[in-house]
């Protein structure tokens, strides 16, 4: 069994500080896991509470003995690195108000130039952390009205022509 037992009480008021104050949820669960380990708890239970493994345990033991503080933290680098860069983001926004309706074209372009496969649902993605909307164009009319419907509206329609054809209204249509 492997425990905790070096921490004076400085560091333990900062790993209990640490534990409730940190943004990342990552460094609090480590904070807090070094100080369940030095009241005593074993790994097993260190490791249901967490939910991770015992190398995971022993990882974050071990990175506190070598950096303290520091080792609680994510190094940076780790995920998946961007496909494109802040330039290339710039260009695939201009493409795109350049060809609005298919964002095809833009993928195609982006391997054309660059190389690089990108897909409808990554330019999307660019296109919205740029400020940007997208929007799917619709392919063809909305449905037809009933019946019903039409016997109502369209005598209203019929009474508000003549009466623009009289000159007593402006008549607008909101679709044109």
């Amino acid at each position: 069994m492997r425990y905790i037992r070096d921490l004076n009480p400085e560091n333990i008021k900062l790993l209990q500080r640490i534990s409730k104050e940190s943004k990342y949820y990552q460094v609090r669960n480590r904070a807090k896991c070094l100080i369940l380990s030095y009241q005593g708890l074993p790994i097993k239970q260190l490791m249901v509470i967490f939910g991770v493994g015992r190398k995971t345990i022993y990882n974050w033991f071990t990175k506190w003995e070598d950096e303290k503080i520091v080792g609680l933290y994510n190094n940076p680098g780790r995920g998946r690195k961007p496909k494109l860069n802040q330039s290339q983001k710039e260009q695939v926004k201009a493409w795109a108000k350049k060809e609005p309706k298919t964002l095809l074209r833009v993928v195609e372009k982006a391997q054309k130039e660059w190389g690089i496969t990108l897909s409808k649902d990554t330019v999307k993605r660019i296109i919205k952390k740029l400020e940007m909307r997208w929007k799917r164009m619709k392919r063809g009319l909305s449905k037809e009205p009933d019946e019903w419907e039409l016997e109502v509206k369209i005598p209203v329609l019929t009474k508000l022509i003549e009466q623009e054809r009289n000159g007593e209204i402006d008549l607008r249509y909101l679709d044109q």
